[in-house]
């Protein structure tokens, strides 16, 4: 888990509350190095993993109309506007500060210091057991829950953006659990599409729980249907704007939802932020490769004192350490450690093993390669759209590739910014490779922060027009990135079009579900005859068969 990053921001927001300003603006895509890829086997569906039942629209819709005036039981300060309140936070501590200022650093500095000391803790990580619940199990007798061995249970608060669709059980589950010394959290089911709608769900949020302390997180469940169809940008919006609101009021936050929907619908920013809890069912391991706090493993569990079945779920990170390290008491939780005990995952390495290479590796010896179990190498042939922008050693890399009996294919690595240029990268390329037959395909490495800067559908357009011009010229063609810029910024159209090689490092499966057939699982690989690091790679598709059968990349 990256805790001190969320740590941080927990007592920060602890230390600032008030000050704190939602923002409705786009958000930037994260600009990650190199890193991401996943094959079919691993693919998701929505449907096999969503925790809550989906209420009818219709009904949601008219509770919301029925509820609507109900929102003023909201104190009225907490209904004004967020950026009002918070402009006059601001002005008043601006006041204040000129009179008294302070170093915003040191604070910084010891709060650093303090979570520093929290994170080298034996008391970090502990395997518990939990459930989540809610009205769907009607009446619970927690005292046989707590003999059934239940470490923690995860209560739902309510859902939407009314303060009439409070969960009916939640007080009776908190106190009742909380009673018998059963640890607990909550969650909010979230139906908000915009970022005005998870600020009015976030305050309804807090105006059912803030009469509670919570020794796990408060969780922001985001799942439902109506929300898959909305943008990266615009759903990470909405939950910054949810769990900044929640953290102002001085709980720890976390997000909820299926893998999928965490890999294609989040940026990796928010991941990192805040805490994960990730629904994966029917699987030894969750097919998540970030860091996650709680895996929620089954939908159809049986624990004594709940009558049909219910949410399984396992935690990693000791929350009750984590929340509350002051009040803590080590006597109630046996067996912590500095490191969590995930599940182990086994790495497929594929049918082949290859490198990707380019003027940064200078000259290299091949036959060495050869003899140290490479198969073949992905060659860099240039990059933007001038024919001096060649590499300088793809030739020589090329035949001497060859030469020593490794399979070839190339890359060419764009700062296309518009369609028109990435055609004029691709008929470079084109320039470039003649002559050659390639065993493995022709990638776009669509990678360029000033790529990243741009619209999904902007960037799926450059992709296809480079992808376009080289597949009309009889090559196979293949598109490489890392994982959150395949997961957010190209459409999945596109991966049913050309082939995916896909780069994540230090994981043990990428988190990209739309099927690939090459993972750069290393940048900082070894290799006999590269002097210095080299990208290291699996590959998972038979390339030379499938090129060499249909007569393509000159064959």
């Amino acid at each position: 888990m990256k805790l001190s990053q969320r740590l941080l921001s927990a007592v920060l927001s602890c230390a600032f509350i008030g000050s704190a300003v939602v923002s409705s603006g786009a958000f930037a895509a994260d600009d990650e190095s190199i890193a991401t890829l996943p094959s079919d086997i691993y693919d998701i569906t929505e449907e096999a993993e969503s925790k809550e039942e989906i209420e009818e629209e219709a009904t949601v819709e008219a509770t919301e109309a029925q509820a609507e005036d109900a929102v003023t039981q909201v104190s009225e300060t907490e209904a004004e506007s967020t950026t009002e309140a918070a402009m006059g936070a601001v002005m008043a501590f601006a006041e204040a500060a000129a009179e008294t200022p302070f170093n915003v650093f040191a604070i910084y500095n010891a709060h650093q210091g303090y979570l520093d000391r929290l994170k080298d803790s034996a008391n970090l990580y502990r395997r518990a057991d939990g459930i989540d619940v809610s009205e769907w199990q009607h009446e619970i007798d927690w005292q046989k829950v707590k003999d059934a061995g239940v470490d923690f249970a995860i209560i739902r608060a309510g859902y939407g953006k009314v303060i009439s669709q409070k969960d009916p059980y939640f007080e009776t589950n908190v106190e009742q659990a909380q009673a018998l010394g059963i640890d607990t959290g909550t969650y909010w089911y979230s139906y908000a599409t915009t970022v005005e709608a998870a600020q009015r769900e976030a305050e309804v949020c807090y105006e059912v729980i803030k009469n509670y302390d919570f020794t796990y997180p408060v969780y922001f469940d985001i799942e439902d249907a109506c929300q898959s169809k909305l943008s990266v940008a615009e759903v990470s919006a909405i939950i910054e704007t949810f769990c900044n609101y929640i953290e102002s009021k001085g709980y720890h936050v976390g997000l909820y939802s299926y893998v999928n929907f965490l890999n294609t619908k989040v940026y990796s920013s928010l991941l990192d932020k805040y805490d994960i809890w990730v629904a994966n069912f029917n699987v030894d391991v969750p097919n998540y490769n970030s860091d996650y706090g709680i895996w929620q493993y089954s939908d159809s569990g049986h624990i004594d004192g709940i009558n049909g079945v219910v949410d399984l779920n396992h935690a990693y990170v000791n929350y009750p350490f984590v929340v509350s390290p002051k009040t803590y008491d080590p006597e109630k939780y046996p067996n912590t450690s500095s490191e969590p005990s995930y599940p182990e995952v086994q790495v497929n390495k594929g049918i082949a093993n290859g490198i990707d290479v380019s003027e940064w590796q200078k000259s290299i010896d091949w036959n060495k390669v050869k003899a140290d179990g490479v198969d073949y190498a992905i060659i860099r042939a240039g990059y933007g759209k001038l024919l001096s922008q060649k590499d300088v050693y793809f030739d020589q890399n090329m035949k001497a590739a060859e030469e020593a009996g490794l399979g070839r294919g190339v890359y060419w690595y764009s700062y296309a910014t518009t369609p028109a240029a990435a055609k004029q990268e691709a008929e470079t390329c084109l320039e470039v490779i003649k002559g050659y037959k390639l065993e493995y395909p022709v990638y776009f490495d669509v990678e360029d922060a000033v790529i990243a800067k741009l619209s999904t559908a902007e960037v799926t357009a450059i992709t296809d027009a480079f992808c376009s011009v080289l597949e009309k010229e009889g090559y196979f063609v293949g598109i490489t990135s890392y994982t959150n810029f395949l997961n957010t910024k190209l459409d999945s159209s596109l991966f049913k079009k050309y082939t995916v090689w896909v780069a994540h490092y230090n994981v043990n499966r990428p988190s990209f579900n739309k099927g690939y057939g090459m993972w750069q699982y290393t940048s900082t690989g070894s290799v006999n005859g590269i002097n210095g690091n080299v990208d290291r790679d699996y590959l998972y598709t038979d390339y030379p068969s499938i090129i060499k059968d249909v007569h393509l990349n000159g064959y």
